[in-house]
């Protein structure tokens, strides 16, 4: 059974794909002929998305989106998802590379749906009760190195005989 097809592309790669110019392509996207929006790894559209026919004719709205906005778009870029969602974005690297993400490449670019569940990870994994337990391992060795060398400290020197 053949991969579903991912919810966005490259520009590049979708006039790539149906045998366009990429400048054609950049042209219709910043006029608002296709249904297209910037990422911080370039210009993204849906794989599907069909060439412009001409009869329409676009009122183009420039602006950043709201968080909100993002959350509804079909992808974005990793460092993108990384800011939405609050984690490094080397972490969330790591994490598209290890197949932890429901990440795709697209050209050189690494995009994910932005409401995209992170992977657990040991930061926010731990309970009230596993960061006590934690903590108490730790108050334990902790006072088991203190007592050692406390007694190391307080015993009396062994006299040699010579």
């Amino acid at each position: 059974m053949p991969d579903p097809a991912p919810p966005a592309v490259l520009l590049s790669e979708w006039a790539s794909t149906r045998r366009l110019g990429s400048g054609r392509a950049l042209t219709w996207a910043q006029r608002g002929d296709v249904r297209a929006w910037r990422s911080s790894v370039g210009w993204l559209i849906r794989p599907d998305e069909p060439e412009p026919d001409s009869t329409s004719f676009p009122v183009i709205v420039v602006k950043r989106l709201s968080r909100a906005g993002r959350l509804t778009l079909p992808a974005v870029s990793l460092p993108e998802w990384a800011d939405l969602h609050g984690h490094p974005r080397q972490r969330v690297a790591a994490w598209a590379a290890q197949g932890r993400l429901p990440a795709w490449r697209s050209g050189s670019a690494w995009l994910i749906a932005p409401v995209a569940v992170p992977p657990p990870w040991r930061g926010h994994l731990e309970t009230a009760q596993e960061a006590a337990e934690t903590e108490r391992e730790a108050r334990h060795v902790g006072s088991a190195r203190s007592g050692a060398a406390g007694l190391e400290r307080h015993s009396t020197p062994v006299k040699r005989k010579v």
